[in-house]
């Protein structure tokens, strides 16, 4: 995960997750991708164990917490959650996979290394908007513009490949494309070389919000919508979008299943799914959130623990 100072625990959803498997007797330890290495032909970890004083309350939970730091064998742990933020190390999944048949991984090193980035959810488009919003990855500038022109976009989205919580997601409108050209010209070749990015054909009623699907074992298990602040086209809480309940229709849960069935083929158990007007804009696959404002906007109901059972169950199959 990320560093134990950065998170911010009156929200984060991995120090819920943490709680609830201390809550239950286990032996709950952490590490960033910095204290991982090999050594004598095991992957190794310099992890920090939990020491966590008896308490409800999560901030509380976080503040008093202690640490016993030691040098431990990966395969020692029965699972191993994967929650640092994106854009994924790729060399970290190389030493990783190397165990990931002897240990329980949520999600799967190998099905991470293949839908950690919005590459994936684009693989869902079928050019009708079944699923997913048509969509274009290209590093060409010529082709984007094609692309909004032939299909006649009123409004389309651009944003970079490894963005997270709304950062750089860009909204154009056909009739004012004038620094088009700019921005995918700034997104592309920002890092010195040049990288992908998306265009996107937006998706009506965006600007009203979006849907966040918690889904585990293919299986939605709880939703909420997420409001824009004023002013902004993006509804993810940590670009400033507020929470109300929601429950899936038939619809929502139909759609969620059929791209479930996808993930549990490539070991994606955990997962964070967008929907606008009945279309998938985002998989997080990663690092999936929600978990906080799902809880406060359904009387507290506290998800974590449908999360951390349903999880229990995969990795009973896991050991068969």
């Amino acid at each position: 995960m990320y560093a134990w100072d950065k998170v911010e625990p009156s929200k984060d959803s991995t120090l819920r997750i943490i709680k609830e498997c201390v809550s239950r007797g286990f032996e709950v330890s952490y590490l960033t991708k910095h204290d991982i290495s090999i050594a004598k032909g095991k992957v190794v970890g310099k992890v920090k164990k939990l020491i966590s004083q008896e308490t409800t309350d999560a901030v509380e939970f976080y503040n008093t917490m202690q640490f016993e730091t030691s040098l431990r064998d990966f395969t020692e742990f029965d699972m191993v959650f994967m929650r640092a933020d994106p854009p994924v190390d790729t060399l970290l999944l190389n030493m990783l996979e190397l165990i990931e048949d002897k240990v329980f991984f949520v999600n799967k090193i190998s099905g991470l290394r293949k839908a950690n980035n919005k590459i994936y959810a684009a693989s869902f488009d079928d050019g009708k908007e079944t699923i997913v919003p048509q969509t274009l990855i290209t590093k060409d500038i010529d082709l984007i513009k094609s692309f909004v022109e032939e299909n006649k976009f009123d409004k389309f989205i651009i944003k970079p490949l490894d963005g997270m919580g709304g950062k750089g997601v860009v909204l154009f409108e056909s009739n004012n494309v004038g620094n088009l050209s700019a921005i995918c010209d700034f997104y592309i070749n920002h890092t010195g070389y040049p990288q992908p990015i998306i265009c996107q054909n937006y998706i009506e009623g965006a600007e009203k919000g979006d849907v966040r699907a918690i889904v585990v074992n293919g299986e939605p298990i709880g939703a909420i919508m997420r409001i824009p602040a004023e002013g902004d086209h993006r509804s993810n809480i940590s670009a400033g979008g507020s929470a109300i309940s929601h429950e899936l229709d038939d619809y929502e849960l139909e759609l969620c299943r059929k791209i479930g069935k996808q993930l549990i083929d490539d070991g994606i158990y955990f997962c964070g799914i967008d929907l606008i007007n009945y279309k998938m804009v985002e998989l997080n696959v990663v690092s999936p959130g929600g978990i906080v404002p799902h809880n406060k906007v359904n009387n507290n109901q506290e998800i974590q623990k449908q999360i951390v059972d349903m999880l229990l169950d995969k990795y009973k199959e896991f050991k068969k």
